[in-house]
């Protein structure tokens, strides 16, 4: 009966040494496979962002990162994951691409920095060789650029419109150099002209801007004498497209040829500076004579019924004007000259000089004058056109090209 306990007891004893056995190789059969799991969660490929190779990397004991990549061949000798390893590929193909594109983009950033300075060393050796001038005055007689550097390559810094005063104080190479509150710049020089001062022997031109706000219906004679009479001044027509008045636009150009002829070195009277006065047509011709003009221009704008009739003409005496025929060879002369001055800047129509003693503005004058038809208002691209800025500005170059013309002979 011992041997019985004994054998017993040996046997419960080997019976628990199997189950633990049991449990042992259970273990570590869970061990194993949770390794390999893990090993193959590390050979799958991750998410890639800006320059990544497509795999996670661990960081070995030494501090230095390794690709885990699952080996090309298993243990039979056949070849593993072939699509893995074509993407690894392609991974490393693009990777390799980034380096040299910034290598490029650097490349080309240099050259264009070498280029630039090329570029403000030859503006440096420009302005070296420039002349230095005595500062004068000089004006435009264009829009023009002004730039940084004498060339055409250099920054422009604004457009000065024509008639722009600058202070000049050297040239070289068909530039200008100016100077003005911002700095020093540069004007070509065939677009600048200098301006003269107004002093003895300058010529005086007395400008009458035709027309005003409100019209006086009174009367008066038509000239000294005479017993026909007009309305002292009317407010003139109007742009039919436009809807500028007349008053308005002879105001404008008279003011843009005041500064013309200043800058040339005339001496300018203005009959008028506002809209708001009442000044007669025999008044205005008493005006000018008393400023001490030497000549008196008129500024009007036409009209009619015709839509279609365009161009510039001038008005002046007929050689027999009862009040004023001896101005008449001086005022056809002027009012020629004008108009070939305004036609030839403005490149609009020249109808003609007409001749007249209907206009009581030219019959009181004392002086050789012209009235200056610039365009008709009831055309519409006339019209258009003369209500613009450059437009003003090229009626008042001819005009003064005509004035000039006229004194020069």
């Amino acid at each position: 009966m011992k041997e019985d306990k004994k054998g017993g007891r040996a046997r419960k004893v080997l019976r628990a040494g199997k189950v633990w056995q049991v449990l042992t190789a259970l273990i570590c059969f869970c061990v194993l496979s949770l390794g390999c799991m893990g090993c193959a969660a590390g050979r799958q490929p991750a998410e890639t962002g800006e320059g990544g190779n497509g795999w996670e990397s661990s960081e070995s004991a030494d501090g230095w990162e390794s690709a885990r990549m699952q080996e090309p061949y298993d243990n039979g000798g056949r070849q593993a994951f072939p699509l893995e390893r074509v993407e690894t590929t392609i991974l490393e193909e693009e990777i390799s691409a980034y380096p040299l594109a910034a290598e490029s983009q650097d490349v080309g950033s240099i050259e264009k920095q070498q280029q630039q300075l090329k570029k403000e060393f030859i503006f440096e050796e420009l302005k070296a060789a420039f002349t230095d001038l005595e500062a004068v005055e000089v004006y435009t007689t264009a829009n023009v650029k002004v730039r940084e550097a004498p060339s055409t390559e250099a920054d422009m810094v604004q457009l000065a419109e024509k008639g722009s005063v600058f202070l000049k104080n050297g040239e070289g190479g068909g530039w200008s150099r100016v100077v003005t509150q911002e700095g020093i710049y540069y004007i070509k020089s065939e677009y600048l002209r200098e301006k003269k001062k107004a002093g003895e022997g300058s010529h005086v031109v007395a400008i009458d801007a035709g027309h005003q706000s409100r019209a006086n219906t009174e009367k008066e004679p038509i000239g000294p004498g005479a017993k026909e009479t007009k309305m002292k001044v009317t407010g003139g027509t109007r742009g039919t497209t436009t809807g500028l008045y007349e008053y308005e636009l002879t105001l404008a150009v008279s003011e843009k040829l005041r500064t013309e002829l200043e800058n040339r070195g005339y001496e300018v009277y203005m009959v008028r500076e506002t809209h708001d006065v009442d000044i007669s047509n025999s008044e205005r011709a008493k005006m000018a004579y008393d400023s001490g003009a030497e000549i008196f221009v008129r500024i009007h704008a036409n009209g009619s019924e015709n839509s279609k009739a365009n161009g510039a003409m001038t008005i002046c005496p007929t050689q027999k004007n009862p009040y004023v025929s001896d101005l008449y060879a001086d005022s056809q002369r002027l009012s020629s000259m004008v108009l070939d001055g305004l036609t030839a800047s403005t490149g609009c129509k020249r109808e003609r000089v007409w001749e007249t003693d209907t206009m009581s503005g030219i019959n009181w004058s004392e002086l050789p004058v012209t009235i200056v038809e610039m365009g008709y208002m009831t055309n519409p691209e006339e019209d258009k056109k003369m209500a613009q800025e450059e437009y003003q500005r090229l009626i008042a170059s001819g005009i003064a090209d005509g004035i000039d013309a006229y004194f020069a002979e």
